[in-house]
C-alpha cells in the first residue's frame, strides 16, 4: 500500500488511506497494527479494503442498525463539522 493520509490512534495502531497493494490506481485503507514486541508492521492484523467496500460496509452499519444512536450522534457530528469547512 502506498500510503498517503494516516492517523495515529496509540504506539501500535493507525488507519492508514492511500493507492491499493492489488491496483496503483484503486484507492484503499488499512487498520494497520504493528507488532507490540517488534515494532514492525503486523501484516496478519491489519486488513487492507477496498475504499469502495468500506463505503458500503459503514451505509450497511447503519442500514442494518449495528451503531447505537451514541455512535451515530458522534458520526452526524463530525459530518457536520467536516460540512461546515468544506468551500
Amino acid at each position: 500500500m502506498d500510503v498517503k493520509v494516516n492517523f495515529i490512534d496509540t504506539a501500535s495502531h493507525s488507519i492508514e488511506w492511500g493507492n491499493a497493494t492489488w491496483d496503483v490506481n484503486d484507492f484503499s485503507i488499512r487498520n494497520r497494527f504493528d507488532n507490540a514486541i517488534t515494532g514492525k508492521f503486523n501484516k496478519a492484523g491489519s486488513g487492507e479494503i477496498p475504499w469502495k467496500d468500506f463505503k458500503l460496509m459503514i451505509k450497511q452499519s447503519i442500514l442494518k442498525k449495528q451503531l447505537g444512536n451514541a455512535e451515530l450522534a458522534d458520526i452526524l457530528k463530525d459530518i457536520a463539522t467536516v460540512i461546515s469547512t468544506l468551500p
